[in-house]
């Protein structure tokens, strides 16, 4: 039997994090074996959206436990449903625990985030799936949006892409369009933000769920 170590956890000053993703032939074959991947331009939680587009690029952030900053890091939550290899659970079980879990560590109400950035990759299961979780935790009037109808899905960069839209959005107190998503679908009952708009945010959270049912939620806040 293995021995388990009673020791404390490693805690450092300063972290490098960040996603970069570039495209490759395995990738989109993959993909479009799964009969997920658009012809045209994705439309997340638009009507009749026929799937996904891949995208790449990286971003990547210094986080740091003290100093000046752009802005702050307020909780994280993460979950792992495990319902299937490529679907989410269809009562989105793993995504309300992960954006339960930013919520409670960041010690926040539901009301007290001004919008959340959508995992929203435009497949029909992940949209309705996401806006029902999103819904059953916020209610239906807090603004969501799809960066995705911009960047494309970026994969392993994805996370990061949209973390850095929610931190210009808490900087420059704006909010980007979600692409696409005219005319709505009518099993998507939130507030899809369809054009920038000026909107003050104390807080923002993006979502990012992945294959076999990982998911993560973070709440980023003001400086």
């Amino acid at each position: 039997a293995a021995k388990v170590l009673d020791v404390e956890p490693v805690m450092v000053d300063a972290v490098l994090v960040g996603g970069v993703d570039s495209l490759c032939q395995t990738t989109l074959r993959g993909f479009h074996a799964l009969s997920v991947l658009s012809p045209k331009p994705c439309r997340p939680f638009g009507l009749d959206r026929e799937g996904m587009n891949l995208g790449e690029g990286g971003a990547l952030f210094l986080v740091e436990r003290g100093g000046d900053a752009r802005a702050l890091v307020l909780g994280v939550g993460e979950s792992a449903d495990a319902h299937h290899m490529s679907s989410p659970h269809p009562e989105g079980h793993g995504a309300i625990a992960a954006m339960r879990g930013a919520l409670a560590q960041a010690g926040l109400h539901p009301a007290e985030v001004g919008h959340v950035n959508a995992h929203g990759t435009g497949t029909a299961k992940n949209d309705t799936i996401e806006a029902r979780a999103i819904e059953s935790v916020f209610g239906a009037t807090v603004p969501v949006v799809s960066t995705k109808g911009a960047t494309g899905h970026t994969l392993g960069a994805a996370g990061a892409i949209e973390a850095a839209f929610a931190i210009v959005a808490l900087e420059e107190g704006w909010i980007p369009p979600s692409l696409g998503a005219t005319p709505r679908d009518p099993e998507v009952t939130l507030t899809v933000n369809e054009a920038r708009r000026a909107l003050r945010c104390r807080a923002v959270l993006s979502n990012s769920f992945g294959f076999g049912g990982s998911n993560v939620a973070v709440l980023l806040g003001v400086a």
